[in-house]
């Protein structure tokens, strides 16, 4: 079991290094060089595309998502060359994020109706960490515990805000930051919602048994 952990952390880390660091690294080396910034930003953009290309072609299935990706790539490229305004890359890369906001306005909706959609994401996890039965009874508890309803709709609510909110302030930056300063401020968003979030993901579970 020791051997293989480090293996697994650094494929944790993988995409990481390859959607956040990477693109942002390339970019402010390359304006460092004293590189255009349209140019910067072209070839930051290319290490998300890439990776999406490799993944696409590693798996050989047609990835809806995926193909989401790449298209809206495709078009602030074409839309940039057609402008020549380097903002136009940050306000593509922007409109993708929005993806992200689209899921945060599903949790958010779900908590109205029915069974919160964490619930449903949640489940795997608790599958793989206490098998078939302990997911039944993890589920079975929606039917019969209030305190735990009410956990996961605190919950889905915390994510959803969190998500939407990412994706409206990512949308800002790249509208009304100059564009050195943009990229930095947006790959540095999500990490900045994301470690409190966490943080008190897992004190409340933890505080309110909603763990498997």
């Amino acid at each position: 079991m020791t051997v293989h952990a480090a293996p697994r952390r650094s494929r944790a880390f993988l995409p990481l290094l390859l959607d956040l660091l990477l693109p942002l690294g390339l970019y402010y080396g390359l304006r460092l060089a004293g590189v255009d910034q349209w140019w910067a930003l072209l070839w930051s953009a290319a290490i998300p595309a890439a990776t999406v290309v490799v993944r696409l072609v590693r798996t050989r299935r047609v990835d809806f998502l995926a193909l989401l990706i790449l298209s809206m790539i495709g078009l602030g490229l074409v839309l940039s060359v057609l402008t020549g305004d380097p903002r136009t890359l940050l306000i593509r890369e922007a409109w993708t994020g929005m993806l992200g906001g689209l899921i945060g306005v599903w949790l958010l909706a779900s908590v109205g109706y029915g069974r919160p959609a964490l619930m449903v994401i949640f489940r795997s996890f608790v599958q793989l960490k206490a098998g078939e039965d302990g997911l039944r009874a993890w589920t079975g508890r929606w039917d019969r515990d209030a305190a735990f309803r009410h956990g996961l709709r605190v919950l889905t609510t915390a994510w959803g805000a969190a998500s939407l909110l990412n994706a409206l302030a990512q949308l800002a930056f790249a509208y009304l930051l100059p564009v050195d300063a943009a990229p930095a401020a947006m790959h540095a968003c999500w990490p900045v919602i994301a470690v409190p979030l966490f943080l008190f993901h897992l004190a409340y579970t933890k505080r309110h048994g909603l763990r498997a």
